[in-house]
């Protein structure tokens, strides 16, 4: 997947006092827009279905800037060419997974374009239309359901922009994400090695991640929770594993859940053993699962199993 640019909506939420300022934030926008692209970014800009109609000012719409015979031809036939890119996120969510089981929020509003641009490590852009979105970075608050069944409530950062200074902090940032990009679940099975030197891949992940395509927010979620594993490999210089280290919560199996259904949690592996795999990491949107068998003499992880959540004592189906 691209590094994609998400717009956030609630930087809509504060109309400007008049259509000169208006037009201004439009402007400021499509600057940090063209810079973002010229670093590599894809040329969409990733908006909700009701776009055109959200007020820039007081009786003055998105669509109203879009035929505004005062602003650049140029300028909104580029925006128009950005923002008319189907599909939108919402849609891009749904076809991930029929319950969406985050909810993502910035100070108790719900944050639909942040949260999508964390789910699938995009670039966030906002119109500078508040202090709060004259920043970097923006942290707004993730409610999953965690596999216990119970809700659970994490603070994440999302990479953001609304000037062309922030972009430029991202450069690094992009350079790297662009690096580790990758077209498909075929594209990941095909660059793991390159990418991930330090984990080792059991064959039927291949088969497992064939219905990662192209516009399924999982994808990127799957990359970035590998990089996470073999970026701890490399770091890992002896002793046992340790899952505090890593960025995202690691979850043993409990003992029943082991006993009931470990056969499900056996995988043969790449040296021909067949192992419990008893760790696991969670992916979002939806309720896929890594699992994953770290080995201490090696200082290695194998991935076992990519995919929906497999069946335990308190969820058997």
């Amino acid at each position: 997947m691209d590094l994609e640019m998400v717009l956030n909506e609630l930087s809509l939420h504060s109309p400007a006092p008049d259509v000169h300022i208006a037009r201004q934030r439009m402007s400021t926008l499509l600057r940090t827009v063209r810079i973002a692209i010229q670093n590599g970014a894809n040329r969409v800009l990733r908006t909700h279905e009701n776009f055109y109609s959200e007020s820039l000012a007081n009786g003055y719409s998105i669509a109203n800037w879009c035929n505004d015979s005062n602003v650049d031809r140029e300028e909104r036939r580029y925006f128009r060419s950005l923002a008319t890119k189907a599909p939108y996120w919402a849609a891009l969510l749904l076809s991930a997974d029929d319950v969406y089981l985050s909810e993502f929020q910035y100070n108790g509003t719900h944050a639909h374009g942040l949260g999508f641009a964390y789910l699938i490590e995009a670039m966030a852009l906002s119109l500078c239309s508040e202090v709060q979105w004259d920043a970097s970075h923006i942290e707004i608050e993730a409610t999953r359901l965690g596999d216990d069944g119970n809700i659970f409530t994490e603070q994440v950062m999302v990479v953001h922009a609304s000037q062309v200074d922030h972009v430029q902090e991202h450069i690094t940032w992009i350079q790297n994400r662009l690096r580790t990009s990758v077209r498909d679940g075929i594209d990941l099975w095909d660059r793991r090695e390159s990418l991930f030197a330090s984990l080792r891949f059991c064959d039927a992940i291949n088969d497992q991640i064939q219905i990662l395509h192209t516009r399924n927010p999982l994808l990127r979620s799957v990359v970035r929770r590998l990089l996470e594993l073999e970026h701890y490999c490399r770091g890992w210089t002896g002793g046992p594993f340790n899952a505090q280290q890593l960025p995202t919560k690691a979850s043993p199996e409990s003992q029943g859940t082991l006993q009931q259904f470990g056969r499900e949690r056996t995988f043969l592996c790449p040296d021909g053993q067949e192992r419990l795999f008893n760790w696991h990491v969670r992916l979002t949107p939806g309720a896929w699962r890594i699992h994953f068998f770290p080995e201490a003499q090696t200082r290695t992880i194998i991935i076992g199993y990519i995919g929906p959540h497999l069946p335990t004592v308190s969820d058997p189906t």
